[in-house]
């Protein structure tokens, strides 16, 4: 077989009803050079069953059974990757159809040290389309640098991922993303495409215990890299203790769906319409089995 240029990793738990769109989104797109590299972490609701059901040799899956965490995970797709790019995907989401290859066209232009992002389309538990969220512009660094990307959205050389692995460490076991892109603001370029390539769920699938997961990584972000000034940090700290009580007052009122919908913008008739007809190839685009 020739060589894939594009690695596409996906690891997966117990990702429900879901997964099926996340894969039809790998075999819909418009660039066919490609590997699918699906890791099991310990599922036990049939999805690994599922996955094992592809007959295409661009498909490799990978179990043993255990849990250890996305982190984890993510830096052992890395390793299994052959492709020259690695591409971040998880297994409630799903790809544009153009994503890899305009991905490819864009790291293809730019140097090693660059990591690939794009806007996004917010879709619901229904896989419906509901809104739009906007690239990060222009570069972050430090602290500012967790707001760089939505993280599924991200693409890489493989060789940067291996010098740059995530964190393995169980505090950031919901902000690795974060974590990752703090670490190493200061010697890669971080670039978003303006395209949303990537079709993000958004309603249904938050909860405050994810939240807090997240917001906890945040913090011991924040006190190991920026605990210097401390008036500095106090005032970031106390920003994002207040987000924390924001949400747990939300949370207690009912009000969870109201912080989704503050994370998406409205779309456009006409940009909605060109939205779903995309996400409806995806969903019509048949598995190999």
């Amino acid at each position: 077989m020739k060589k894939p240029d594009l690695t596409v990793g996906i690891s997966f738990k117990n990702p429900g009803p879901h997964f099926a769109l996340a894969l039809q989104s790998v075999f819909a797109q418009s660039f066919t050079n490609w590997e699918l590299l699906l890791l099991d972490d310990g599922s036990t609701d049939g999805s690994l069953e599922f996955a094992q059901t592809l007959r295409d040799p661009r498909v490799h899956v990978y179990t043993d059974g255990v849990c250890k965490g996305l982190s984890v995970r993510l830096n052992e797709l890395v390793s299994l990757a052959t492709g020259r790019y690695f591409v971040r995907m998880d297994a409630d989401d799903a790809m544009h159809p153009n994503r890899l290859i305009r991905q490819l066209d864009s790291l293809e232009k730019n140097g090693r040290s660059t990591v690939i992002g794009s806007a996004a389309y917010s879709i619901d538990e229904n896989s419906s389309v509901i809104g739009f969220r906007p690239a990060a512009s222009g570069q972050k660094m430090g602290f500012s640098a967790r707001h760089s990307f939505h993280h599924p959205t991200v693409a890489a050389p493989v060789g940067w991922f291996r010098q740059n692995p995530y964190s393995e460490r169980s505090v950031y076991s919901r902000a690795e993303d974060a974590e990752l892109w703090c670490r190493t603001s200061h010697h890669t370029s971080f670039r978003s495409l303006s395209e949303p390539l990537l079709f993000y769920r958004e309603n249904g699938t938050s909860s405050f215990g994810s939240y807090l997961g997240s917001e906890f990584g945040i913090l011991h972000l924040l006190w190991e890299q920026h605990r210097q000034p401390f008036v500095s940090y106090s005032v970031q700290a106390s920003t994002e203790l207040l987000k924390l009580w924001f949400a747990l007052i939300c949370e207690g009122m009912g009000k969870g769906r109201w912080m989704d919908r503050h994370r998406y913008q409205r779309l456009q008739p006409g940009d909605l319409k060109e939205a779903n007809a995309a996400l409806e190839l995806v969903k019509n685009q048949p598995l190999p089995q």
